[in-house]
């Protein structure tokens, strides 16, 4: 049975009517810490507003934002989540496009400007449509390869990858491995940042190195041609799907991971968990960029800003070192199972509850940055 707003008053120690205010999206006087706790409250015990009490008090749905946004990698589902709750926070609803193409996408954009969003979240690509003449805010998530107004620093986290397999594990011959789906690449950006911080580590590097693939025997025959002939040993992946893929690929072979090859991914999803060793990853905050990529929109729709950033607000990533690349392996905590965790993100915050925070930190590493390669 849902919770009630009565109820949820008597567990944080507020009136009725404050619940009210803080879930219509105006707190008052609310504190944010009693705001968390009521929004918490509100969502993992089910509480649903009245239609009839909207109604009549001539509010049949708060202000809305959409967000257009996919759920692959696994990251984006835990993106998309931290995006609701932070704006159920600040008083707007959430709608979110349903899948397909990206004229499809398109179109659900338009129709939320027409019925009234007060701005959308979105990682289409800017360049499908005139974004300064948009009829609403938008904050636009993607990456730094084209125009965006927020998006992950990969590039400062594969140069620390990089650092980190030469520095501590001695590797000097590796290869990065990218998606290439109908001629289009979706990492090619990383792809390059991962050619400059191999250069300026002045580690060898030939084109060769940089591999897309789109995931079938012909690529894993290139790899190892790379491993056996050239004498890579060590792959940064493009994502945690691949990394794991190619870990088990490996394995089949006789080839170990990392006693023989290292290997590391991108996303620090809940796949980290699956492989064993337990798999090295780029990590990605998804709480903090989906709380700046929500301050951003509400600023601009604050301000009646169109258009976006000259330059995005790239979020720090850093390193989960989960024993893939040479580390002694990651002693995660135990699966829980009120849900599957699409990020480590989301993994932390279980850990930080349950008090084994400090140990599972063991595992993220932020430093060294590009000024400290060499």
């Amino acid at each position: 049975m849902a919770i009630t707003t009565k109820e949820i008053a008597n567990l944080v120690g507020v009136s009725r009517q404050a619940v009210s205010a803080v879930l219509n999206g105006k707190p008052g006087k609310v504190s944010s810490e009693k705001r968390q706790k009521i929004f918490h409250l509100a969502k993992n015990l089910q509480w649903r507003p009245n239609p009839a009490g909207l109604r009549l008090a001539g509010r049949a749905q708060l202000s809305f934002v959409g967000i257009d946004m996919g759920t692959f990698p696994p990251y984006k589902q835990s993106l998309l989540e931290n995006l609701t709750t932070l704006l159920a926070e600040r008083g707007y609803q959430a709608r979110l496009t349903p899948p397909g193409d990206k004229q499809q996408k398109l179109r659900v954009m338009y129709d939320y400007a027409a019925e009234g969003a007060a701005g959308i979240i979105t990682d289409i690509n800017p360049g499908l449509f005139d974004v300064r003449t948009f009829p609403v805010p938008l904050a636009v998530i993607g990456n730094y390869e084209r125009p965006c107004d927020i998006a992950f620093d990969y590039e400062g986290g594969i140069r620390r990858m990089v650092l980190h397999l030469h520095k501590v594990h001695g590797h000097r011959k590796m290869a990065f491995a990218g998606l290439h789906n109908d001629g289009i690449s979706s990492t090619r950006s990383q792809g390059l940042a991962f050619a400059r911080a191999v250069k300026e580590l002045k580690l060898p590097f030939a084109a060769e190195q940089i591999l897309e693939t789109t995931w079938n025997r012909d690529s894993f025959e290139v790899i190892l041609k790379l491993i056996r002939r050239k004498h890579v040993t060590a792959f940064l992946c493009a994502q945690d799907a691949l990394a794991a893929k190619l870990i088990a690929d490996l394995q089949e072979h006789g080839i170990s991971c990392p006693d023989d090859v290292a290997v590391t991914g991108c996303g620090a999803s809940f796949i980290s968990e699956l492989t064993r060793p337990p798999l090295t990853s780029l990590y990605l905050p998804v709480r903090e960029h989906a709380a700046a990529a929500v301050d951003l929109l509400l600023d601009k729709i604050e301000k009646h800003q169109a258009g976006i950033a000259e330059t995005p607000l790239l979020t720090r990533t850093g390193l989960f070192l989960g024993g893939s690349c040479g580390c002694p392996p990651a002693k995660l905590p135990p699966l829980y199972w009120e849900q599957i965790p699409q990020s480590l993100e989301d993994l932390a915050c279980e850990v930080r509850t349950s008090g084994r925070f400090d140990a599972f930190r063991n595992y993220l590493e932020f430093g060294a940055e590009a000024e400290k390669m060499v």
